[in-house]
């Protein structure tokens, strides 16, 4: 976006929604395996249940800043995919190509687990790694987890000039946004029913609502509440973002704690993370509360506008390669003792630091080939 038209606010939201990405990788290590002290099961949850709006807050943004769009399918196919997949697949390979490196380094199989806890069977192997490398196009991976957010993504911006084409006419969107808030429903349709829910079935993916459902619903949010005015007073909507999230924070963890009671993630990580997911009406409700009080962030500095700009600048590069920093992390903070809470929130400040720092200088370094790096 051109300087001028600069929304500050924006650039908060994006920094929160990084940082909770950071603190959902940072817990990974308390919820891919079955812990033996029960509170590090505990804030597992209690803080992976906390930032499930994430990623959902991310595709709002994307709506807000790109609907309705005016460019023609080629040129935004031309100018926004290559900007995100050039450099998700130059970091894919060094995320694959780690085991190997770790082996190279004397690391054996737990030390790869650290860096990469939902790979139950690591491998050292350089042919293995090009096995995962090859794989790229096709499949993200466990070894580039964070990875399936730019697969999304690039869907998003394939649909983008079609829904810009109708997303002005109010009834349509009305229409779309009522089905799609009934789509969120569907995987707990899916849990209570079983196989055959709405159509689903073993030769059929293709259910009811699946042509209203996924994060095109929360990109049309993001543009019709981002465009929007904000109504009454800044703590009305306070309250009610603040009552949205607790709400739907309280569904979500106490979902997910019954869940992971009964499942875990090498035998059915799909149920145990039934009430993480993001197209839920609870996770909904906590991407909305949490967009509605942003939305009222002032930020009135010269200097923290530009320092919120340049945490903007290099978000995409830092969430490309924050996982790299989630291991080493954790192995420096581990044993200092700390409570997990305190533990956790030490983390997030290290990989995010690093993050910023790594993407920071490869802007610096690379001049324009920056975007064919971090974007």
């Amino acid at each position: 976006m051109k300087s001028q038209n600069r929304m500050p606010w924006v650039d908060v939201l994006r920094l929160v929604a990084l940082l909770m990405v950071i603190v959902s990788h940072s817990v990974d290590i308390y919820n891919a395996t079955p812990q033996a002290d029960q509170s590090a099961s505990f804030w597992g949850s209690f803080l992976g249940s906390s930032v499930r709006a994430c990623v959902p807050l991310f595709a709002m943004m994307t709506g807000l800043l790109l609907l309705p769009s005016t460019e023609s399918p080629s040129t935004i196919y031309r100018k926004r995919i290559p900007r995100v997949a050039i450099p998700a697949l130059l970091w894919s390979v060094v995320y694959c190509l780690m085991p190997w490196i770790i082996g190279l380094c004397g690391g054996d199989a737990e030390v790869v687990r650290v860096f990469f806890p939902f790979e139950y069977a690591p491998s050292p192997e350089l042919k293995d790694a090009l096995a995962n490398v090859a794989l790229i196009p096709f499949d993200f991976g466990s070894y580039t987890t964070h990875m399936w957010y730019i697969y999304m993504l690039i869907g998003l911006y394939f649909a983008l000039p079609f829904i810009s084409s109708w997303v002005g006419n109010r009834t349509l969107v009305k229409t779309f946004m009522t089905l799609w808030a009934v789509s969120l429903a569907v995987p707990y349709v899916e849990w209570i029913v079983g196989s055959g829910a709405l159509g689903v079935c073993e030769w059929n993916a293709f259910g009811m609502f699946y042509y209203f459902g996924g994060f095109a619903g929360y990109m049309i949010l993001g543009w019709l509440l981002g465009r929007s005015e904000p109504q009454g007073s800044v703590w009305r909507s306070v309250v009610l973002g603040v009552v949205m999230f607790v709400a739907g924070f309280l569904a979500t963890w106490h979902g997910h704690r019954t869940m992971s009671g009964l499942y875990t993630y090498e035998e059915n990580p799909e149920m145990l993370e039934l009430f993480w997911q993001f197209l839920s009406p609870n996770v909904a409700l906590m991407t909305i509360g949490i967009f509605i009080i942003a939305r009222r962030v002032s930020v009135r500095g010269e200097k923290m506008q530009r320092l919120l700009a340049s945490f903007t600048r290099c978000s995409f590069g830092s969430y490309l390669v924050h996982y790299l920093f989630i291991g080493p992390a954790t192995m420096v903070v581990a044993p200092l003792g700390l409570p997990i809470p305190a533990g956790v929130a030490l983390t997030v400040l290290l990989v995010f630091a690093a993050s910023w720092i790594v993407s920071a200088l490869l802007y610096a370094v690379s001049g324009r080939a920056a975007k064919y790096i971090v974007g």
